[in-house]
């Protein structure tokens, strides 16, 4: 894996064949792990913003904080173990980065990572939903996801301690 890009719900996967592409999670959305500033004078600061009221009105340094841990979380729970790739190739961006799927096995079975983000209180339900590859319907996915962000609220895990 390559982790240049990660921000928790996207990153570089090098597949057995020696092809790599860069994945990007359905259902969810980190917050971005950096501040950043772009060429013509750009920020990525109105998007932190946006992703900190989105998860209980944290502050962008906060959200920030958030990504971070989404992020060191993602790279050490797929360097850490073999995981699954599911996709369609579908780039909603053109910019190469294509939806899908991970499957992984924690807690002794195996779970669809945006699940896990969730669940821990890492992630917000956002971007663009799909079937799963089990067959589960985009809505009950999504019924499902809100249920575990409510409870990752009241456990107050992830962005839901502050």
């Amino acid at each position: 894996m390559d982790f240049r890009n990660n921000d928790g719900d996207s990153f570089k996967v090098r597949f057995p064949d020696g092809s790599e592409a860069e994945l990007r999670l359905y259902f969810v959305d980190t917050p971005e792990s950096a501040f950043k500033s772009y060429p013509g004078g750009d920020t990525n600061h109105h998007r932190i913003r946006e992703q900190a009221a989105d998860m209980g009105g944290l502050t962008p340094e906060q959200a920030v904080e958030i990504g971070k841990a989404a992020k060191s979380f993602v790279i050490e729970l797929l360097k850490s173990r073999p995981f699954t790739v599911y996709t369609l190739w579908d780039s909603p961006f053109g910019d190469e980065r294509y939806h899908a799927f991970i499957e992984v096995e924690s807690d002794g079975h195996s779970r669809w990572l945006h699940e896990i983000l969730v669940e821990r209180g890492l992630a917000r339900i956002s971007t663009k939903p799909a079937e799963l590859p089990d067959g589960t319907s985009a809505e009950k996915q999504r019924g499902k996801l809100r249920a575990m962000q409510e409870a990752a609220r009241k456990s107050r895990v992830g962005a839901w301690r502050y």
